[in-house]
C-alpha cells in the first residue's frame, strides 16, 4: 500500500513505534527464559518441576514463547489511533476494545442467510489484499440508515476501505454496502457498541484505527485525509 504510493508518511513513520517496541520486548522476554532453562540451579529446578504439575504450560511462559503468534499485541500509542468514543457508559460496560486493540470476532448472517464471521468480512475484504475495513454499526436504531448512507457517501476517494454495515435493527437496500445481521447484537457488544451508531476502521492487520459515531463523518474524512493522502506529510509528522 505504501509503496503504491496510497498512504501519508504517518502509516510508514508507526512501524518502529508499534513494532519496534515488540520486538525489543520479545527479544528480552526470550533471552530470559533462555537463562531461566539452562542457568537454573537445583532448588529452582526442583520448584519448577513441583510448578509444572499445576501450570502445564509454564515450560512456554518461561522461555518466553506462549504468544509467538502474538495475539495479544495491542498498539495503543499507535500514530494510526483517532479514538472518539468513550464516556461514562464504556467505563461502566466490560472491556471495550479501543484503538490500537485487535479487533474482536462475531457471529453475523449474511444477506443470503446464511451465518459468518465479522472476520470473515475484515480480512482481504473484496479482495483488496491490503484494504481496511470500516464497520458501520447502525447503533441497533432503526432510523440509523440515512446518516450511515451519509457517512459512506464522502469515502470515494479511498476504494481500498471498504465499508460493512452492521445493522441491528435498520434495514438496508439492495444499492447499499454489504450489509451483515446482527438482531442478537453480538457484533454490537463486542466492539461496545449501544444505542449509537458509529464508525469503527479495522486495519489490514486486524487492528483497530479509528472510532467514531456515524453522525460526525467529518472526523473520518479527516483521519482518510491524514492517512491515506500523501501530500499530508505536514500534518502526519
Amino acid at each position: 500500500m505504501t509503496l503504491q504510493g496510497k498512504t501519508a508518511p504517518v502509516v510508514l513513520d508507526s512501524y518502529d513505534v508499534e513494532r519496534g517496541g515488540e520486538h525489543r520486548e520479545l527479544d528480552e522476554r526470550q533471552a530470559r527464559g533462555f537463562h531461566n532453562s539452562v542457568y537454573r540451579g537445583p532448588i529452582k529446578d526442583a520448584a519448577m518441576g513441583i510448578a509444572a504439575k499445576f501450570i502445564p504450560t509454564i515450560g512456554t511462559l518461561i522461555q518466553g514463547s506462549d504468544d509467538l503468534q502474538q495475539l495479544s499485541v495491542a498498539y495503543p500509542q499507535s500514530p494510526l489511533n483517532d479514538d472518539h468514543l468513550g464516556g461514562l457508559r464504556e467505563l461502566l460496560q466490560r472491556r471495550v476494545p479501543h484503538c490500537g486493540d485487535r479487533a474482536p470476532d462475531a457471529n453475523v448472517v449474511a444477506a443470503d442467510g446464511t451465518s459468518t464471521t465479522l472476520f470473515a468480512h475484515l480480512y482481504n475484504p473484496d479482495g483488496w489484499s491490503w484494504g481496511w475495513a470500516l464497520l458501520a454499526f447502525d447503533g441497533r436504531q432503526h432510523d440509523a440508515m440515512p446518516p450511515l448512507r451519509l457517512a459512506l457517501a464522502g469515502l470515494e476517494a479511498w476504494p481500498w476501505l471498504r465499508p460493512r454495515l452492521i445493522l441491528g435493527a435498520a434495514m438496508p437496500q439492495p444499492d447499499d454496502a454489504t450489509a451483515l445481521s446482527d438482531l442478537d447484537g453480538a457484533a454490537h457488544a463486542a466492539y461496545g457498541i449501544a444505542d449509537t451508531s458509529a464508525l469503527i476502521v479495522v486495519r489490514p492487520d486486524g487492528h483497530i484505527a479509528f472510532r467514531g459515531r456515524a453522525d460526525a463523518p467529518e472526523l473520518l474524512r479527516a483521519y482518510c485525509e491524514r492517512v491515506f493522502d500523501p501530500a499530508t506529510e505536514g500534518a502526519a509528522r
